[in-house]
């Protein structure tokens, strides 16, 4: 199967990031050819993206237990709403955030409001543990308000597609989409930093700040480190002109706007439905990772939380090292994109295949006794009497090599490939949908998922991400030949499916 390269593909326009119909053709945006790249708001950019993505992440390893410790009777089915809200307000705020950017012209501002609506969050988060009773309702409460900041994160992704060249997208696309994978992986790993807190943690001004709290404490001050950066040290800035600015030029006869047709639907779809099983998959492990580890491997609450931090750190510290090798080297002008691609898809089905319960391991897992929150509760879930048991290392090096190299390596020819696939059109309203399909899979996953593992146990969410991946997979080989820049596919001339 050839690749396509992440080098330039030879499209003569780049990308304009406003708000255009999903489907009707848009008036190419011609650069300028003496302006550069504003590394500058674009490494900013990215440093936004990481405090975005971590606001969800770093919550996971110690969610479950923080919850379990203050109410006890608690069913993973009622934690995966909490999980779900999160995106549910994403979803529903990266609509309006949006469009307030075109009505506004700019991004500054709804970056702004964004980190503000985080912190609300944050604080909300905070503020459990004064609560003496509804602790699910507003730790619901709590990270609903905190995904809605969120939800201008399509923002960041279309601007750096408009304030680069051409031959600069996919490495300025790198950056946001660096921050935004980074943020994911590397958030969770943070716990290790307050895993010295312990349970109890320390008091200071009535404030207990333990393994469970100090997350969004440090969410907070993260909130306020991005207001500060996007305040002074943002400065936006475009390589193309927007649309109004085409129209007067054509009015001034400068120059002659052009119809556009519209990109290839079918290599759109398959692009969005990879990011949306790519997220499905991140965020079913992250929504029943640690209640999987207390429950299969005995590890008890704060066990859990460590564990669950180092499998992330590992995970991020290579991804980080790949990115950092694709942005500041050359190695991305010979990254194949759909062989990359396809490969990185094949890790997780490998690994979700061998870390399936098969009723033929001999060994099952430990019910649950004296009070320990490790093993399984067999008065929450009556299959804990004949789980079996998965190979331990075989589930946590797959984990790191899942995570940490195959989505690393998604994360850069996807998003990279989508950009290109769309053409030379603005892109604001495509990246909300790149972004939108992501939400829902966090959104869809940890109810679906939470509900299946209370219901049947680790073995149905197992056989649906199995079976999903395979269907993936299998439309990546038949697609493959439209899975081509927009330039390509014109030349071919093939006709889009509508």
């Amino acid at each position: 199967m050839g690749g396509e390269s992440i080098k330039n593909d030879g499209n003569k326009t780049p990308e304009e990031s406003s708000g255009q119909s999903f489907t009707e053709p848009t008036e190419p945006m011609l650069p300028t050819p003496s302006e550069r790249t504003a590394w500058t708001s674009i490494y900013v950019a990215g440093a936004c993206a990481f405090i975005q993505a971590t606001q969800f992440a770093i919550f996971f390893a110690s969610m479950w237990p923080y919850i379990l410790t203050l109410k006890p009777d608690v069913k993973q089915g009622s934690f995966g709403v909490v999980v779900a809200l999160y995106s549910v307000s994403q979803c529903i705020c990266s609509v309006g955030f949006g469009w307030w950017s075109n009505k506004l012209g700019q991004v500054r501002l709804p970056l702004l409001v964004g980190f503000v609506i985080m912190a609300f969050g944050n604080l909300t988060y905070l503020s459990l543990q004064y609560w003496s009773d509804h602790h699910l309702y507003v730790m619901m409460v709590a990270r609903f308000v905190a995904g809605g900041g969120t939800g201008n994160m399509s923002l960041l992704r279309a601007y750096a597609a408009t304030a680069s060249t051409l031959k600069d997208r996919s490495r300025a696309i790198a950056f946001v989409s660096g921050g935004i994978a980074l943020g994911t992986m590397i958030g969770p790993g943070l716990q290790l930093l307050f895993a010295p807190l312990g349970a109890d943690g320390i008091t200071i001004l009535g404030l207990t700040i333990s393994i469970y709290t100090s997350p969004a404490l440090f969410c907070l001050m993260l909130n306020g480190l991005g207001l500060l950066i996007v305040q002074f040290a943002f400065e936006e800035k475009y390589i193309i002109k927007h649309e109004k600015e085409s129209k007067e030029d054509f009015e001034k006869g400068e120059q002659k706007p052009k119809k556009l047709a519209s990109p290839d639907l079918i290599a759109i779809l398959l692009c969005v439905f990879t990011r949306f099983l790519q997220i499905f998959l991140n965020t079913t492990t992250e929504s029943i990772g640690s209640a999987f580890l207390m429950m299969m491997f005995s590890y008890e609450k704060e066990e859990a939380v460590t564990i669950n931090a180092g499998i992330h750190t590992i995970a991020g510290t290579i991804a980080a090292t790949m990115f950092i090798c694709f942005i500041f080297t050359k190695i991305r002008e010979y990254v194949r994109i759909r062989v990359c691609t396809l490969i990185s898809l094949i890790i997780p089905l490998i690994w979700l295949i061998a870390t399936y319960p098969y009723s033929f391991y001999s060994e099952y897992v430990k019910i649950q006794a004296n009070g320990s929150n490790a093993d399984c509760d067999l008065n929450k879930y009556s299959w804990c009497a004949d789980q079996p048991t998965v190979p331990k290392y075989v589930y946590i090096i797959g984990y790191v090599l899942v995570f940490g190299v195959a989505y690393t390596i998604i994360n850069i020819t996807v998003t990279t490939l989508y950009s290109k696939v769309v053409g030379p059109r603005p892109q604001g309203t495509y990246q909300g949908v790149y972004q939108t399909a992501g939400s829902f899979g966090r959104m869809l996953a940890p109810l679906l998922m939470s509900y299946t593992y209370t219901v049947f146990g680790p073995s149905v969410p197992w056989l649906i991400l199995i079976i999903s991946y395979i269907l993936l997979i299998a439309l990546w080989i038949v697609l493959r030949e439209r899975m081509v820049p927009f330039d390509k596919y014109e030349a071919k001339k093939i006709k889009p499916s509508n």
